[in-house]
């Protein structure tokens, strides 16, 4: 590296606030953008995304029971579904229907399965037992893959972890914006050896793309220090929105919270909600979610995800260039926190300098200047939008 593109690079630090913006926040936890309710960006779309663990569709009486289920997702209003525990042909106790087909006709939704156990039928000619999770969706599924991660099976005798299916993975086509939509069931056992395994194969998967929704029982309370991996690449709806209890599990007397909607920091949760039923032994969570056509972050706290992300890969040249951006990328994030419109967007501007210099001195991957410069100048351009608003 040229010794005067590092002196580009300090002198770009040295013009940002640092003392001003030492502290580290989630812009997604802490800004109150009241503006959004009277002036949305036009490529801006609000979608509801549920998880509900369905029991094999059998609820706390005990009874099978789809058109209970059928009606709980109908009442909650979600356009995305992430199912668990969903029977096809599995057996008696689900009538050996195909559940998920059931439901997605009841709905009238798009859906896809993905088994996590795929046994012989009981008699020669009957369709297989298989086991898994599902995805529904009023939304067009573009594409979808049942992945391997780590399990310890319940369907074999002293069963130690490999790699099997059921991590399901969907591109979703949401009015426009290209989601990535991912619904996962981890390990039951006492023992976090397992989760911990699982959530980094799904880390490892999920970093393929960087518009992501994440949902599912994860069998884990909030502070179970398994789950921390996930908290750091992704906003939960349920925290970031109410910060209360959230209990989700058992449906009878809730007194824990193990179900979960994460979704990408580029993204912007604006509610989230537990709907009572007794459909099932969980309960459905939702959460209403902003995202933007052309697959931008919402607010500057997705570009510091990202840079995160480019610089596992090893998509900048050195410490330096990634400690500039992140710089930039915080002192953004402050003044959103600040509500101040003229700041953002001066502070933008400079990043998109920044951004070009990188780029000019071969101190940045294309795919990572891309990104980033797209999603900078999308967010002048919604700055910019607020700020005439406000001025009006």
């Amino acid at each position: 590296m040229q010794k005067w593109c590092v002196s580009i690079l300090t002198l770009l630090l040295l013009l940002s606030p640092l003392t001003a913006v030492a502290a580290k926040h989630s812009a997604s936890e802490e800004i109150e953008m009241n503006w959004q309710h009277n002036l949305q960006h036009s490529s801006e779309v609000n979608t509801r995304i549920a998880t509900y663990n369905i029991q094999a569709g059998s609820g706390m009486d005990g009874k099978y029971d789809l058109d209970r289920i059928a009606t709980t997702i109908r009442e909650s209003g979600a356009d995305i579904i992430g199912l668990q525990e969903v029977d096809v042909h599995w057996g008696s106790r689900s009538q050996y229907e195909d559940t998920l087909a059931i439901l997605a006709e009841k709905l009238d939704m798009y859906y896809f399965f993905a088994p996590i156990y795929d046994l012989e039928p009981v008699e020669n000619g009957d369709p297989r037992r298989q086991y898994g999770v599902g995805i529904l969706s009023k939304y067009p599924i573009v594409e979808a893959n049942n992945h391997e991660i780590t399990r310890l099976s319940s369907q074999e005798p002293n069963p130690t972890p490999k790699p099997a299916p059921g991590f399901l993975e969907a591109q979703i086509r949401v009015d426009g914006v290209n989601v990535w939509f991912y619904v996962t069931h981890l390990d039951s056992q006492s023992d976090p050896t397992v989760r911990q395994m699982q959530i980094n194969d799904m880390h490892e998967i999920m970093a393929e793309h960087q518009y992501n929704i994440l949902v599912g029982d994860m069998n884990a309370r909030p502070d179970a220090d398994e789950l921390n991996p996930l908290f750091h690449w992704f906003d939960d709806a349920w925290d970031v929105t109410k910060g209360t209890s959230g209990y989700t599990f058992p449906t009878d007397a809730p007194d824990r919270r193990i179900d979960y909607i994460l979704s990408s920091p580029r993204m912007h949760v604006n509610n989230a909600q537990l709907h009572h039923s007794q459909a099932s032994d969980h309960l459905p969570v939702t959460a209403d979610v902003t995202v933007v056509r052309g697959n931008h972050s919402l607010l500057a706290e997705g570009m510091r995800m990202l840079v995160e992300l480019f610089d596992e890969k090893g998509e900048f040249a050195g410490e330096h260039t990634v400690r500039a951006l992140e710089i930039n990328i915080t002192t953004v994030s402050y003044y959103e926190r600040e509500h101040n419109a003229a700041k953002v967007l001066k502070h933008l501007d400079k990043l998109s300098v920044l951004l070009d210099a990188l780029k000019k001195n071969e101190m940045i991957s294309e795919d990572a200047y891309s990104l980033l410069q797209s999603d900078t100048e999308y967010l002048i351009d919604r700055w910019r939008e607020k700020e005439q608003y406000e001025n009006e």
